[in-house]
């Protein structure tokens, strides 16, 4: 028999109407279980309600405890406002996971809507990435935002947006503007050195969060079309070599199969793609993987929503000159009936060394 280190815990935060649907994807592997076995169970987990609904907020997981951070709360129960207007969130919320009685706790927060965070697991700290940058110490009960991140230098650092977070560093692009009239640039965050660096100037497309790789070797993500050929509608999950500071020619290989196809409509109503619909790729092991996206028809009056989850494998090539390629592992679409769905938030469980992902 062969024994297998159990995945990474994946968090998965969706609304519907008035209420939220929590979700856990876990590994359901035993010490002595088949290192084939990869079947994906979605697990609706029992959290209390907030009260209220909340919009564009952080979600992310560090030492047990689950964050909601930023955004805006809606009360939909207001019978005095037909249309609820969203007030910006003070606070943030966690769940403490290792509690048996779960309880939402609040901590005062400033009112940073358009922020995004990430968790890392090595300093224990939030960083969160926006208009305006800074670092939480989960650790601290007063004094919640720790320090400040230094701006990004030059005119096209405003408002970063995250990319993926390794040991050492962040990466972070700047938006040139709504699809496809302005490029982006690409940045990188040392934690120790406490400053930004531009690795690459005028690439195109939407982009999820994704994974760096073999000690920031690589930057593997999501996007919506080709990074350098902007004719190109070419979505898919691409890579950044880092040290020789360009993108690949070609997608990861061996996953057209898994991944979504936008609505035309989208593109026809907004001009550019929700983040919703982009699949927010995670490690969840040692060259394990996992994409989680939604898939809506906004057209259809079934009202279906399905929520995806794809996991794989995928090692750095030994050369420059050979191709990413994915090898599946399991999929699973789960359908959830009753119409005004949508991912609020996805995360994987941060626990450090011990969840089966090496130091490098």
């Amino acid at each position: 028999m062969v024994t297998k280190t159990k995945d990474r815990p994946l968090y998965i935060w969706v609304g519907e109407g008035k209420s939220s649907i929590w979700f856990v994807i876990e590994d359901k592997c035993q010490e002595q279980q088949q290192e084939d076995d990869d079947e994906i169970v979605f697990r609706q987990l029992d959290f209390p309600e907030l009260g209220y609904q909340r919009f564009l907020a952080s979600l992310v997981v560090l030492n047990s405890k689950l964050y909601l951070i930023g955004g805006t709360k809606i009360n939909l129960n207001k019978t005095t406002c037909p249309v609820p207007v969203g007030e910006p969130v003070s606070e943030y919320e966690y769940l403490n996971l290792q509690e048996r009685r779960l309880r939402w706790r609040r901590q005062p927060f400033r009112r940073f809507l358009y922020t995004q965070h990430l968790a890392s697991c090595k300093d224990g700290l939030i960083y969160g990435l926006g208009p305006h940058s800074y670092v939480i110490d989960p650790a601290l009960r007063f004094g919640v935002i720790h320090t400040d991140l230094p701006k990004i230098p030059g005119e096209h650092g405003h408002s970063p947006q995250p990319l993926a977070i390794s040991k050492n560093k962040i990466y972070a692009y700047s938006r040139g503007g709504v699809y496809p009239n302005l490029q982006h640039y690409l940045f990188s965050y040392d934690m120790e050195e406490k400053t930004w660096e531009c690795i690459f100037k005028n690439f195109w497309g939407d982009w999820a969060t994704g994974v760096a790789l073999s000690g920031d070797t690589y930057l593997i993500a999501y996007g919506s079309r080709h990074p350098i050929e902007w004719k190109k509608d070419r979505p898919g999950v691409w890579v950044f070599d880092i040290r020789r500071r360009q993108w690949l020619d070609e997608p990861v290989e061996g996953l057209d199969e898994a991944l979504p196809v936008i609505p035309d409509w989208v593109y026809e109503e907004v001009g550019y793609v929700y983040v919703y619909y982009l699949p927010c790729l995670f490690q969840i092991g040692e060259h394990r993987f996992a994409l989680i996206w939604e898939e809506s028809d906004e057209e259809s009056d079934d009202e279906i929503y399905k929520l995806h989850c794809h996991k794989f494998t995928l090692q750095a090539p030994t050369s420059t000159d050979q191709q990413f390629v994915a090898q599946q592992l399991s999929n699973k679409i789960i359908t959830l009936n009753g119409g005004n769905n949508k991912i609020l938030g996805c995360t994987v469980g941060c626990m450090g060394t011990e969840q089966g992902i090496k130091e490098e």
